[in-house]
């Protein structure tokens, strides 16, 4: 895409720990929808990440503490990964040149109608940030795709709570406005007024912990969610979340999403039943598709980040569901063997084929 050095300028930063495709493909899309830099923060070491991106020209590669968390409370690495995506963030938007900053995760992809340049342009200077809705991937066949990019998209319901229970029946409980995810959108947000960013917004300050900056939703662009890139990431991602423990208060999440925390850890021995949990919250079949879409509430847009990757990448990056999950296994070899210490987990009847 090309970029007019008039106009205002944006980037992204994300927090990543994720296998290399993954990451690759993040880097891919947004430079190709305009952003002038990208940058990564591996919160552990990730070398073929690191070489992916070596020579790529606006891709910046960090780690997590490596200026020794000097921002921080008593400059030690937060204990959350929440905290220290707010930390890497916050630091990019303090020394950036860019005139906004995005903060998303590593399955969470800009899609624009217009270049965002525009938008940003049109948005005057009350505005702080602005906020991108989301559309989260849902399956619409039980099979893999060709790509870890396939599906289609689901919009929050706002007639859920009313409606959900006979649409889905006992699969409600799983789904927050008809999502697996969130539902609270992630921010675009000004550089150079010593802002903080949050995981969802910014803060006016630091130590704020409300949202108390003026902004108005995104009337040109929306986010992708790829909650779970394959039935065996989505699996892996909620036993992280169930068996992970803080110290203080437990972060919040809304009841739809505990109760898949909890489900997956009830199922964690029994691959079939882990597989059917990913299906009741992710997959819809074809009657249920339908009559969300008559209400727009599931789209179908071309997605072309596998091209993209394609063409910055060449052959070098495989998207094929196998090949992310051979590569998810060994990216995640830890906390797999946590997992079968603790359940009897076993991730090999729940790969792609």
């Amino acid at each position: 895409m090309t970029q007019d050095t008039q106009m205002p300028s944006w980037g992204v930063v994300s927090t990543v720990d994720e296998p290399a495709p993954l990451v690759a493909a993040f880097v891919a899309h947004h430079l190709a929808a305009g952003a002038r830099e990208v940058h990564v923060f591996c919160d552990r070491p990730n070398p073929e990440a690191e070489a992916l991106l070596a020579d790529i020209d606006g891709a910046h590669v960090h780690h997590s503490g490596e200026d020794g968390w000097e921002r921080g409370w008593r400059k030690k690495r937060p204990a959350r990964h929440q905290g220290r995506q707010k930390y890497n963030a916050t630091r990019i938007l303090n020394e950036t040149k860019l005139d906004w900053l995005v903060h998303c995760d590593a399955d969470e992809y800009v899609r624009l109608e217009r270049p965002l340049e525009w938008e940003l342009e049109k948005t005057g200077p009350q505005k702080a940030w602005i906020r991108f809705e989301v559309d989260e991937r849902c399956y619409l066949d039980e099979a893999p795709g060709a790509t870890i990019f396939e599906g289609a998209f689901r919009r929050k319901w706002d007639g859920f709570e009313k409606e959900g229970l006979l649409f889905y029946g006992t699969r409600k409980r799983f789904l927050n406005r008809g999502v697996g995810g969130h539902i609270a959108g992630k921010p675009i947000v000004r550089s150079g007024h010593g802002y903080a960013i949050g995981v969802h917004f910014p803060l006016s300050h630091w130590d704020s912990k409300i949202n108390d900056l003026p902004y108005r939703p995104s009337y040109n662009a929306r986010l992708l969610h790829f909650d779970g890139l394959t039935p065996l990431h989505y699996i892996l991602k909620m036993l992280r979340r169930a068996t992970t423990k803080v110290k203080g208060e437990p972060v919040p999440y809304v009841g739809p999403r505990t109760a898949q925390f909890s489900e997956a850890a009830a199922r964690a021995d029994d691959p079939e039943g882990l597989r059917d949990l990913w299906w009741q919250v992710q997959g819809l079949r074809d009657y249920e598709a339908a009559e969300l879409e008559e209400h727009g509430l599931l789209t179908r847009p071309d997605v072309p980040i596998v091209g993209e990757v394609n063409a910055l990448f060449g052959g070098k990056v495989d998207l094929c569901p196998a090949a992310f999950d051979r590569a998810l296994i060994a990216h995640e070899a830890d906390l797999i063997a946590r997992l079968n210490e603790t359940f009897g987990f076993d991730p090999m009847p729940l790969m792609s084929a």
